[in-house]
């Protein structure tokens, strides 16, 4: 049993492909940091040998990741995911220094779309907004998250509070309605429609130049921005898969 797991900055996603014939079904796990290595293990109990497929993408160490599950499943096997076994082309100044989150987005993207240019936005601890055509990455945008943006405001002027409702409740609620009447609402307003904006500046700057271009969608914060990207953008050029970096991680362990 093969399990991808990606290692954030603020979570731990693990996803277990299952295969039905030629489909593929994703059934994934997120944890906080630390992992909890028994809880872990409850989970992954009717198997009794997995390989953990690992890309860590965050700060967060793979060797603690490790660690935590051989208490609980001393026989697993490990496997770190580096750049070498990303099956991609990259234009860009400096390649060793891309995010492995990023490359493992496009790599999944190519797989499934093939030689269309693309917008792939992964709306995480960061906000990705990269350029992949011709089967390529090309570099791109890296703006704060949204929570990283919330905790921002307090330093800016000890008046601007930290919006607690950002980490907790910002992907459950509607989008804020401008203009805001208090400040809070008004560094709601700022967050949002601002992300908002930036992904449809870059949008236009890429994709109205290429009839066949589409945006592709991912990442924890991204079923919060969906509804209004796909209302202003046309909806059939936009694609959401929630777990895309895990799906370059399979797509690279079947390269191999």
């Amino acid at each position: 049993m093969n399990i991808a797991v990606d290692i954030g900055n603020t979570r731990v996603k693990c996803g277990f492909l299952l295969d039905e014939g030629r489909s593929r079904e994703w059934e994934v796990h997120s944890f906080g940091i630390p992992l909890r290595g028994k809880r872990l293990g409850e989970l992954t109990a009717d198997y009794p040998k997995i390989t953990w497929q690992i890309a860590q993408t965050g700060s967060f160490s793979w060797q603690e990741l490790k660690a935590a599950i051989l208490k609980v499943r001393p026989r697993d096997k490990f496997k770190l995911i580096t750049r070498k076994q990303i099956p991609l082309k990259l234009d860009v100044e400096f390649p060793q220094r891309v995010g492995i989150d990023r490359l493992l987005a496009a790599c999944a993207a190519i797989e499934r779309y093939g030689d269309a240019p693309m917008l792939i936005v992964d709306a995480g601890s960061a906000i990705t907004i990269d350029v992949v055509q011709d089967r390529t990455f090309c570099g791109g945008a890296i703006l704060p998250g949204l929570v990283a943006q919330s905790k921002i405001y307090p330093q800016i002027s000890e008046k601007l509070p930290l919006v607690q409702a950002m980490e907790s409740q910002i992907v459950e609620s509607e989008p804020p309605i401008y203009p805001g009447r208090n400040t809070k609402d008004a560094i709601r307003n700022g967050i949002y429609w601002g992300t908002i904006g930036a992904i449809r500046q870059f949008y236009e700057m890429f994709c109205l130049q290429k009839k066949d271009a589409m945006l592709i969608l991912t990442g924890g914060d991204a079923e919060y921005l969906l509804p209004e990207i796909a209302r202003i953008i046309p909806s059939q050029k936009v694609k959401h898969h929630r777990n895309l970096i895990l799906e370059g991680i399979s797509r690279c362990v079947e390269s191999e």
